[in-house]
């Protein structure tokens, strides 16, 4: 485990660094938002089918038939369930790249237009439409006329008029969006008495109440000179659209609202007039956000192919021992996308596709230098993988039965970050602010859980199939008061200072006070189940080890269906007041501890809690919270350093994270959580089974 974890350190460090330039570069925008939502389509199926559901039936299979066999059968099996991982997946991927578009569909429906009419079938006359878009969580409405030619989009920009636009409140109450004269006559886009940003948007005409003097309304084109009279107010306004067929409205920031509504006229032209085809849309996203993230996806697709494979390479290597090379492959991801940072800050390159691609790219190549590489590592160690056609035989069967309810069991957590993404797609932001918070979380669950789950899954395995039940039980019991003497502080720690966590980590130009306090939040509600997280990967060992794939997998489900219903429900809650997406951390948290609930009771007294370890979590709990309440106070102490210069931020961090790990050492073992005599026995267990 130690192994494991150093090495998965290097790997989230290097991450760390990876997604503060990537913040950055890209904040919280567009493009961050297209590249999250299409990375992570491709790295969830790769955790759910390849480290989660694949090895949990793999793993098992291959280290029974090292144990009954030798090694000589075990690799030849594992050879025809490469081949055949390399059929399937392969099959899948050439599917997939050309049907991308249907598939992102259904990962980010928030991403697609809220309102399209083809304006082609209006022809020569008038037409009006109205519009409601749900506006909680947006930041910004859209308006974009698309043609097969310039000429189209300059046609239709030209006959388009938008007027009568207001935001409603929740009770239904409406906020105008109106001009206002200021400057001397210059018309500024306001709601109540803020000033709204607005691009692509021309004022055409606006229709102004009667002065003090003569009382006569009028109106007037705010494209020529005008001068306003005295007592005059703007009552109606009308806006053309620019000739390039783009406008943009940036709503007030937290501006509670419930629905935008916008009235589009159509204006008649004269019967020569040639038609051409073309489609107004309006969006609560940028419009390029879904297009980016089709292109994105097919680029980064291939990368699950080589994922797959990495996997299966992985746990043979696990099963024999080989534990270095595997946890390392991940850091070859981080140093290829910081080379393709490295690469767009050298390029002086600008612009949403080519930052993106250049990221897609990255991610391209280092799935295939990571599978490389373990191949290499596989061939060394006299187990070599070359496809060839597979063999449909009992075995095979078995490895796919297992399999099949382990897509659910092994990949709960990855579920429901795309739950959680799906919803997300309905917030502006929502996307990339979750992964920013759960990259930080990701670090101790990496160290500790994945790492875990890692080393226990061959261990149990080993020692249920020599008849060791009881140790197989103790390996499991260690595991979890391991992961609870870790995780529980580091859970304490991300909910007492998550805003200064952020804003020392990802805080800059493009990531803004607004996005600290949002991705903050977020990481809080993250926490509250990382411990829940690290128990899931403890305990799935104790039933995967037995070939029990089914259980899990019903298990699985029920937690799915909770993060989804409570999801939903926070969602609309938070989503009001811009924080909709804390409500979906705080739901993949529940639906964590409702798993380890399921899974503990599943197992029927297998492992066994003695009172003496009930105390030592009790008082690894109270030390937890009296180091939040030290490092709480810790990060107001350094909140001018946080805000400072990076080096400061830097400075600020390490002393926080020092403080922390000090004080809660001392706490833990004042407090009799644990003591040194027992760590030292376990590093001198592990390092006994280490040179067995």
């Amino acid at each position: 485990m130690m192994t494991v974890s150093g090495l998965t350190l290097v790997s989230r460090i290097l991450g760390f660094l990876r997604d503060i330039m990537i913040a950055r570069f890209v904040g919280t925008g567009p493009v961050a938002d297209a590249f999250v939502a299409a990375f992570r389509f491709p790295n969830m199926f790769r955790r759910v089918f390849g480290e989660g559901a694949y090895n949990a039936a793999f793993v098992p299979l291959f280290g029974r038939k090292c144990e009954e066999h030798g090694s000589e059968a075990a690799v030849d099996f594992a050879r025809n369930t490469f081949s055949a991982l390399v059929w399937v997946v392969g099959g899948l991927t050439l599917i997939a790249i050309p049907c991308m578009h249907w598939i992102m569909m259904a990962v980010v429906p928030g991403f697609l237009p809220k309102f399209e009419k083809d304006l082609g079938g209006s022809g020569h006359k008038s037409a009006f439409y109205e519009c409601r878009v749900d506006v909680k969580g947006a930041r910004e409405i859209y308006f974009q006329i698309t043609g097969k030619s310039e000429a189209a989009v300059r046609h239709w920009s030209a006959r388009t008029r938008v007027e009568d636009m207001h935001l409603l409140d929740p009770e239904g109450k409406q906020r105008k969006l109106l001009v206002s004269l200021k400057n001397e006559g210059f018309p500024m886009v306001t709601s109540g008495q803020k000033e709204i940003a607005s691009e692509g948007l021309i004022l055409t005409q606006l229709g102004l109440s009667g002065d003090k003097h003569s009382g006569v309304g009028r109106d007037v084109d705010p494209r020529k000179r005008f001068f306003p009279r005295d007592g005059e107010e703007v009552l109606s306004v009308i806006f053309g659209m620019d000739p390039k067929g783009l406008a943009r409205i940036e709503l007030p920031p937290d501006h509670g609202m419930e629905s935008f509504v916008v009235r589009v006229a159509i204006r008649a032209v004269d019967a020569s007039a040639e038609i051409r085809e073309s489609t107004l849309r309006i969006f609560r996203n940028h419009p390029e956000n879904f297009d980016l993230t089709v292109a994105l996806s097919r680029i980064m697709f291939c990368y699950l192919f080589f994922m797959a494979l990495v996997a299966h390479l992985s746990g043979v290597l696990n099963t024999f021992r080989h534990f270095a090379v595997p946890a390392g492959a991940p850091i070859l991801l981080n140093l290829v996308m910081l080379g393709s940072l490295g690469l767009i800050w050298f390029m002086r390159w600008e612009g949403d596709l080519q930052i993106g691609k250049s990221l897609a790219w990255g991610v391209a190549l280092a799935g295939f230098l990571q599978f490389l590489v373990l191949w290499t590592a596989c061939s060394r160690a006299g187990a070599a993988m070359l496809p060839r056609k597979p063999l449909w035989n009992p075995e095979l069967k078995k490895l796919l039965f297992l399999m099949g309810p382990g897509v659910i069991a092994a990949g709960i957590q990855q579920v429901n970050l795309l739950v959680g993404g799906i919803i997300a797609s309905f917030q502006q932001g929502a996307i990339s602010t979750l992964y920013y918070a759960d990259r930080v979380n990701q670090l101790p669950l990496g160290m500790i859980g994945i790492a875990l789950g890692i080393v226990l899954l061959p261990e149990v395995t080993r020692r249920l199939r020599s008849g060791r039940a009881s140790e197989a039980a103790d390996s499991i019991l260690r595991g979890m008061e391991l992961a609870m003497l870790l995780t529980l502080p580091a859970a304490a720690a991300m909910v007492a200072v998550h805003e200064p966590l952020i804003q020392g980590l990802f805080a800059g130009e493009k990531f803004t006070a607004a996005d600290v306090a949002k991705t903050g939040w977020a990481l809080a509600g993250f926490a509250l189940g990382l411990p829940g997280y690290v128990l899931i990967k403890v305990l799935q060992p104790a039933y995967f080890a037995r070939e029990d794939t089914k259980r899990p997998m019903m298990m699985a489900g029920v937690a799915v269906a909770v993060n989804i219903a409570c999801s939903l429900l926070f969602f609309h809650l938070l989503r009001p007041a811009g924080y909709g997406h804390v409500g979906i951390a705080i739901a993949t948290a529940i639906s964590a501890w409702v798993n380890v609930v399921l899974l503990w009771r599943g197992m029927d007294g297998f492992v066994t809690i003695a009172r003496a370890e009930w105390k030592r979590l009790l008082r690894m709990a109270l030390a937890s919270l009296l180091m939040g309440g030290v490092v709480y106070l810790a990060g107001h102490a350094l909140e001018s350093w946080l805000s400072g210069m990076l080096w400061q931020r830097i400075v600020a961090l390490a002393l926080i994270v020092g403080t922390g790990i000090t004080v809660y050492g001392v706490l833990a073992l004042s407090l009799g959580a644990t003591s040194v005599s027992a760590l030292r026995s376990s590093l001198m267990a592990a390092r006994g089974r280490g040179n067995s």
